[in-house]
């Protein structure tokens, strides 16, 4: 006689069977869906980390004192100093040095811009540097901007003196109001004559009332605009080959996308540092699995 199930045992063996099945497919869920989230986190730090090393590497080299904040896209014309910034002013922008020239070319080597006069050969119209060669800062910057800035045929360059400008509005000292009317009181417009010779453009400004043995050259302005994208999130881009000081608004350079999908950017000087804090969504973020990362660096 054979030993068989009863319907009863048949049906215990399907609930339990039934049981295991439900809580192994939700261990296999959650697994899934921690993997997900875990993915997201990984995207969005490391999107957010990326774009905010981009802005840091560029603000190291900066003209002392030269950032500002612009209101936003519609109000480009609303510049404070950074100092005075308020928290609904969007656009972070400066003016850079043009370090990649200063490294110079050669053996041994010879800097593009020394970023020293000699004050016995000038007249305030005409600089003389001293242990550089000027020929290969108008190289580099024409390569640098895609040949469309040539420091020997134009005012694109500037020289600003290694001395803060007393009693002055940064803003309109180093140029930031020019597109708007009002040219600049401690910015030079300069062009290139020979190696050794600046000459700058005294029809934009006057020549300066003080010569300094120090001095930065700048070729481009940089602005850090973050665009809506209408859903509640920003595309932040980087603007840069634009010349403030020749009536140049951030709009008028060349841009590339450091982040899409950002929820906020926010920056403030703190003495004579800047402190970034960027916010953006993962590129897998959607209405079931939605992850947001928060970066700050700060910048001496």
């Amino acid at each position: 006689m054979k030993r068989s199930f009863t319907l009863i045992e048949i049906i215990l063996v399907l609930v339990i069977v039934g049981i295991v099945a439900s809580i192994g497919s939700e261990i296999v869920f959650k697994a899934y869906e921690n993997y997900i989230l875990s993915q997201q986190l990984s995207s969005a730090t490391y999107k957010t980390d990326v774009a905010l090393e981009q802005i840091a590497k560029r603000l190291e080299y900066r003209i002392p004192l030269s950032t500002v904040a612009i209101k936003d896209e519609t109000n480009t014309s609303d510049i404070v100093s950074l100092s005075s910034s308020k928290t609904d002013y969007k656009i972070l922008a400066w003016l850079g040095r043009a370090y990649e020239a200063r490294r110079g070319s050669g053996n041994p080597n010879i800097p593009g811009w020394s970023g020293f006069i000699d004050l016995k050969y000038n007249n305030g119209k005409t600089l003389k540097t001293k242990g550089d060669d000027l020929n290969i800062l108008t190289d580099i910057v024409y390569n640098l901007s895609g040949k469309d800035v040539n420091l020997s045929n134009s005012f694109d360059g500037a020289v600003i003196f290694q001395s803060t400008p007393y009693n002055s509005d940064i803003v309109t000292a180093y140029g930031w109001k020019t597109p708007f009317g009002t040219p600049p009181t401690h910015l030079f417009p300069a062009k290139i004559v020979d190696s050794s010779t600046i000459n700058i453009d005294s029809g934009i400004t006057n020549k300066p009332d003080r010569i300094y043995e120090h001095y930065y050259f700048t070729w481009t302005a940089y602005a850090i605009v973050p665009e809506n994208n209408g859903d509640g999130t920003y595309t932040i881009k980087l603007y840069y080959d634009f010349q403030p000081w020749q009536a140049e608004e951030y709009k008028d350079g060349k841009s590339t996308i450091l982040i899409d999908k950002a929820t906020s950017f926010q920056f403030r000087r703190d003495g004579s540092a800047i402190e970034l804090r960027l916010c953006a969504l993962s590129d897998l973020a959607n209405s079931e699995y939605n992850a947001t990362i928060c970066g700050k660096k700060v910048v001496f």
